[in-house]
């Protein structure tokens, strides 16, 4: 919690600006007494925490049925192998355009623990 303070002090950040925290769940961020939120409480009570996102999505995607977890695979497999090379994303993103598409890029997909 000092390098934040420090941080906050340093940029000259105000603790009353702070509108949410975002952790991954782990218990040195959650606990009642001394965890991250609590700490982060103290400074700024209005303060809404929530869960990561993107690890509710790893957690979420350990209990899929065997189908499902092998299409995630597929998925997985095909996204990166766009990503990996230039070439293939700007082919991606050429497709994207003609198909008018509202995105034209993808995110990488890393694992998460």
């Amino acid at each position: 919690m000092e390098k934040v303070c420090d941080f906050f002090d340093r940029e000259g950040l105000n603790w009353e600006n702070l509108c949410g925290v975002c952790t991954d769940g782990a218990p040195a961020m959650l606990g009642a007494k001394s965890g991250f939120q609590t700490l982060v409480r103290n400074k700024s009570p209005h303060v809404v925490s929530i869960h990561c996102f993107i690890h509710r999505q790893a957690l979420a995607s350990r209990t899929l049925p065997a189908p499902l977890q092998r299409v995630l695979e597929i998925v997985i497999k095909i996204v990166n192998y766009v990503k990996n090379g230039a070439l293939n994303s700007r082919i991606f993103k050429q497709l994207c355009k003609e198909m008018d598409s509202e995105h034209l890029h993808l995110l990488y997909y890393i694992n998460v623990r």
